[in-house]
């Protein structure tokens, strides 16, 4: 178990994989990770942005900016405005599910944008967040993207008619808790199982957008974003569901590589 704590998501990222490396068999349960500011790039952590971005798209993986479209996509929202992300974006992503092996896999915006009450009509829940929020936005805790079907407001990210039957994997990211406190959009996300090379900095982005549109929508100010990851692994690039192959060895050079850029950086200032 461990809190790390820092103002930016490459920093973030960064301090938590060097964590997991020096654990052993370089894992860890209950890691909590904390960015103080979850838009805010500085050229340091654009550069090791990119050296990540590279590392992984060089191995076969997806890039970042894919992972964190999954969870938001920020696209659509720059090019269209709130209408597009919740009118326009859910039937052109379902079409791209339909091509793939596993349909309804791997995209949380879709679970955010489209789900079914127990009356079985259709509702976004990402826009009657939005819509909650602005109604009632001096609620400081009343606002979850969560686990299941229990109340219309929570998105069902983890879906048992199709998830439950699957005994290994499934959706990584649990819950999404959004508070509003002095002014500001604040997120907590609990992910049960989460890999801290292909996934963590492009989840964090991720979020991270999604934080941005919670808080244009509704004029409020970014506040911090928190993850608890449940279990957490400094992975190797096995192939297995989204590709990608590295060793150990390579991962301690690229974090070298990024913790140089960081102290060049501090030297410099």
């Amino acid at each position: 178990m461990e809190m790390i704590k820092g103002d930016t998501a490459p920093a973030v990222w960064l301090a938590a994989a060097e964590y997991l490396a020096g654990c052993a068999n370089t894992e860890d349960f209950d890691v909590f990770l904390h960015v103080a500011e979850p838009t805010v790039l500085s050229k340091a952590d654009a550069t090791v942005y990119r050296e990540v971005d590279n590392f992984l798209q060089s191995r076969g993986a997806f890039s970042l900016h894919t992972i964190a479209e999954t969870i938001f996509p920020l696209d659509d929202y720059l090019r269209g405005g709130a209408s597009r992300v919740f009118d326009d974006y859910p039937p052109k992503i379902r079409t791209i599910q339909k091509a793939r092996s596993d349909g309804n896999w791997g995209n949380y915006a879709f679970r955010f944008l489209r789900q079914k009450d127990f009356q079985g009509q259709t509702f976004n829940p990402l826009q009657d967040l939005v819509n909650k929020i602005n109604k009632h936005g001096q609620y400081r805790a009343s606002f979850e993207l969560g686990l299941g079907r229990p109340f219309e407001d929570e998105v069902a990210i983890y879906d048992p008619a199709t998830d439950r039957k699957r005994p290994y994997g499934g959706p990584c990211l649990s819950h999404l808790s959004v508070k509003v406190h002095s002014g500001q959009v604040r997120i907590n996300a609990t992910y049960r199982s989460h890999y801290y090379v292909r996934r963590l900095l492009g989840n964090l982005v991720g979020l991270g957008r999604l934080q941005y549109f919670l808080a244009h929508e509704t004029g409020l100010e970014m506040g911090g974003l928190t993850i608890n990851s449940t279990f957490a692994r400094l992975d190797t690039g096995s192939g297995q569901g989204s590709g990608g192959h590295w060793g150990r060895r390579d991962i301690r050079a690229l974090l070298s590589r990024c913790r140089s850029i960081y102290d060049a950086a501090s030297v410099a200032a």
